[in-house]
C-alpha cells in the first residue's frame, strides 16, 4: 500500500504542475529551432572585429570541413549505449548545417543530408538508453529545420519519419526521467520538443502531446538549482543539462513566442556564477562527482545567461580565452548554437568579475574563494558539503580544493569511464550504503579531501549541510554539519576558510560515540611529498612549496599513502598520492583536527 500511494504521489506531482497552453496559431516558419532571422548575417559581420567571434567560427567551420572526409555512422553501441554515435551525428549535423548557412556551400549541406539520412535507416535509436534518442532526436531536427528550404521533399520525407518513429514515438508517459530531478530530464526533454516543433506541420496532435508533457515534466529538472544556482551533479553535468534546457527555452522562442516562464525557475539564472566560480586560476575546475578537469575550457552557453541576464562580466573568463585564439568547450557538438547567442553579445559591454567570494546552498552546497581574477597566481578555495546519494554525487561531503601559485594542491581525482567499470561487470548506478559503486576507488571517500573514520564509507544517507558562511578580510570560507556523514561520531563540524596571508586553516570538531574511533584527515594531491615529522608534511611543485601543519590534537601521525588502488578495475592515479594526518579519539570524548596549509612565500 506504501509503494502505490508513493506511485501515486509521483504521478500527482507530475501532472499538476501548470503551465499556461501554449498558442500554436503563432507558429513560426521554418528555419523555426533557435536561429533568427537576423542571426547569420550577424556572425558574418562580427567574425571580421571580434576575435572571440572569429575563434569560435573557425573552430566550428574547420570541424564541419573534416566532417566531409568522413563517412556517415553506423549503429554500433558501446556497452548499453549508443550515446558515443547520436553525438557524433548531432556534432556534424549541426556543424555542417551552420557551415552552409553561413557560407552558401552546398557541399556542407549535403554532408548534413547524408548523415541524417544514415541515422534514419537505423533500426532504432536505443531507447531502453534515452539520451541517446534525446541527442539524435535533436541532431535530426536541428537538420531538418535549418535546411529545411535545401531538402528534397524525399529527404524531408525520411527525415519527418525517423523524428516521429524513432524520437516521439519511443517516448511514452513510463519513462522515469519524466520525472527525474537531473540532466535526463533536460536532455530528453530538450530532444523531444525540438523534434515536435521541427514536425508540427506535418504531425500536429502529436507534437502537442509531446510539447505539452515536456512544459510539465521539465520545472522537476529545474528544481535542482535552486534555491542559488549551484547545480548538484557538478561543473561537467550542469554544461550538459544545461545545454539542452537552453536549447529547449529557445527553441519555444522561437517557434511559438514564449518559452513559458521556464527560466524563472529558482537559482537557474543564478548557475551562471556558480559555473564561473567553478573555475580556479589554472584553469582547472572543481570536479566534484562524476566530473573530469577540462583545463582551460571555455563554457561558451554562458553567453546566454550573460544576454539574459545584462551581466556581461558571466562571459568575461570565455572572451579573454576565445579572444588569445582559445579552443571553445562547451558541448562542442552543438557549438554554432552557441555562437550564435555570443554574437547576440555586445563585446563592448564585457567586463570583469569583481567578487572574490561566493556561496550557494542547495543539494551540494558550495562556497568559492579567489583572491583575483587576472592571474594563474592568484589563490582559489573551494569546499562542498551536499550527499552521495544524489546523482551522480561522491563520498566527497566536506571536501575542498587548493590552489596558490600556479599550483593545484589539493585535487579531486575525478570521475572514472563509465564503460570501463561497466563491462566488467560493476553496478555503478545502482545506489545505497552496500552498492558496488562504493567499491570505485575515485567514488568514495578514501581518496578525497575530507574526513574518513574507522577507514569506513561515509553514509550514504549522509546529508552535509553548509550551516555558516564567512566573508571577512581574514575569514573566507564556511562551516559545514558532517554529523550525519560520519560514523563512529555523535557529531562533526568541519570549518574551511583562507585567511588574508593566503593560508588555508581547516578546523574538525568531533565527538566520539561510545567506542573509541580512529580519523584520518586526508587529502590528495599531485606534488612531491616529504613527512618532515608526525605533525608536518612538505609539498613541492613547479619550484613551489606548501606546508602541511597539524596543529591539534597532539596524538596525531603523518602519512603518505599510495592513491593506485591495487585493483583491476580501478585508475591507477599515477603521479598522485594522498597525504594527511590520523588520530584516535576515546570513547564519549571530543577532539579538535586543526589543520593550516601553508604556503612558502
Amino acid at each position: 500500500m506504501k509503494k502505490i500511494l508513493t506511485l501515486l504521489a509521483v504521478l500527482f506531482s507530475f501532472t499538476a504542475i501548470a503551465q499556461p497552453a501554449p498558442d500554436y496559431s503563432k507558429l513560426s516558419q521554418h528555419p523555426r529551432l533557435i536561429l533568427k532571422g537576423s542571426d547569420i548575417e550577424l556572425v558574418r559581420k562580427k567574425m571580421y572585429n571580434d576575435p572571440a567571434i572569429r575563434t569560435m567560427h573557425y573552430n566550428i567551420e574547420s570541424r564541419a570541413n573534416r566532417c566531409l572526409n568522413e563517412v556517415p555512422c553506423e549503429r554500433i553501441k558501446t556497452g548499453k549505449r549508443l550515446l558515443s554515435i547520436s553525438r557524433k551525428v548531432l556534432e556534424r549535423v549541426s556543424f555542417c548545417s551552420y557551415a552552409y548557412l553561413i557560407s552558401g556551400n552546398e557541399i556542407y549541406a549535403e554532408r548534413a543530408e547524408k548523415e541524417m539520412l544514415a541515422a534514419a535507416n537505423f533500426i532504432d535509436w536505443n531507447p531502453s538508453h534515452f539520451l541517446d534518442v534525446g541527442e539524435m532526436t535533436a541532431a535530426l531536427s536541428i537538420g531538418y529545420d535549418w535546411l529545411y528550404d535545401w531538402l528534397s521533399e524525399e529527404s524531408r520525407a525520411k527525415i519527418e519519419e525517423a523524428i516521429l518513429n524513432k524520437g516521439l514515438n519511443a517516448a511514452t508517459t513510463k519513462m522515469w526521467w519524466y520525472r527525474g530531478k537531473n540532466n535526463w530530464n533536460q536532455v530528453c526533454n530538450g530532444g523531444m520538443v525540438m523534434g515536435a516543433l521541427a514536425i508540427f506541420d506535418k504531425h500536429p496532435e502529436v507534437a502537442k502531446i509531446h510539447i505539452e508533457r515536456a512544459l510539465k515534466s521539465n520545472p522537476i529538472a529545474q528544481e535542482c538549482y535552486g534555491p542559488d544556482g549551484v547545480y548538484p551533479e557538478g561543473y561537467g553535468y550542469w554544461e550538459y543539462g544545461t545545454s539542452f534546457e537552453l536549447l529547449l527555452i529557445e527553441s519555444l522562442r522561437t517557434a511559438l513566442g514564449s518559452s513559458f516562464g521556464l527560466e524563472d525557475a529558482p537559482g537557474f539564472l543564478e548557475s551562471a556564477k556558480f559555473m564561473n566560480y567553478m573555475v580556479g586560476p589554472t584553469g582547472s575546475v572543481f570536479n566534484f562527482s562524476d566530473c573530469g578537469d577540462p583545463i582551460n575550457a571555455v563554457m561558451a552557453w554562458l553567453y546566454w545567461f550573460a544576454l539574459e541576464t545584462g551581466d556581461m562580466s558571466l562571459v568575461y573568463r570565455n572572451h579573454q580565452i576565445l579572444s588569445k585564439g582559445g579552443k571553445p568547450r562547451g558541448i562542442d557538438r552543438i557549438a554554432p548554437i552557441a555562437l550564435l547567442f555570443a554574437a547576440r553579445c555586445d563585446a563592448s559591454k564585457i567586463k570583469p568579475i569583481e567578487k572574490s567570494f561566493w556561496a550557494g546552498n542547495g543539494e551540494q552546497p558550495v562556497f568559492v574563494y579567489r583572491s583575483g581574477f587576472n592571474s594563474k597566481y592568484d589563490t582559489y578555495l573551494a569546499a562542498k558539503g551536499g550527499s552521495a546519494s544524489l546523482n551522480h554525487a561522491h563520498m566527497d561531503s566536506g571536501s575542498f580544493i587548493y590552489e596558490w601559485g600556479g599550483v593545484r594542491w589539493a585535487i579531486d581525482l575525478g570521475s572514472q569511464s563509465y564503460y570501463s567499470l561497466e563491462k566488467l561487470g560493476i553496478k555503478i548506478w545502482k545506489k545505497g550504503q552496500n552498492s558496488e559503486r562504493w567499491s570505485v576507488y575515485r567514488l568514495n571517500n578514501y581518496p578525497h579531501n575530507t574526513l574518513t573514520v574507522n577507514g569506513e564509507l561515509h553514509r550514504f544517507k549522509g546529508n552535509a549541510k553548509m550551516v555558516e558562511v564567512y566573508n571577512k578580510p581574514n575569514k573566507h570560507g564556511a562551516k559545514f554539519d558532517m554529523s550525519s556523514v560520519l560514523g563512529g561520531l555523535s557529531s562533526a563540524y568541519r570549518t574551511i576558510y583562507a585567511d588574508k596571508n593566503h593560508n588555508i586553516i581547516c578546523i574538525d570538531k568531533m565527538q566520539a560515540d561510545n567506542s573509541e574511533c580512529n580519523v584520518s584527515w586526508n587529502m590528495s594531491t599531485g606534488a612531491k611529498a616529504t613527512i618532515i615529522n608526525d605533525r608536518t608534511i612538505s609539498l613541492k611543485q613547479n619550484n613551489k612549496e606548501v606546508i602541511i601543519r597539524a596543529i591539534s590534537p597532539s596524538n596525531t601521525k603523518a602519512y603518505i599513502k599510495s592513491n593506485d588502488p591495487g585493483t583491476e578495475y580501478d585508475a591507477k592515479n599515477k603521479n598522485t598520492c594522498r597525504v594527511g594526518f590520523s588520530t584516535s579519539i576515546a570513547p564519549n570524548k571530543s577532539a579538535t583536527f586543526k589543520v593550516k596549509i601553508e604556503p612558502q612565500l
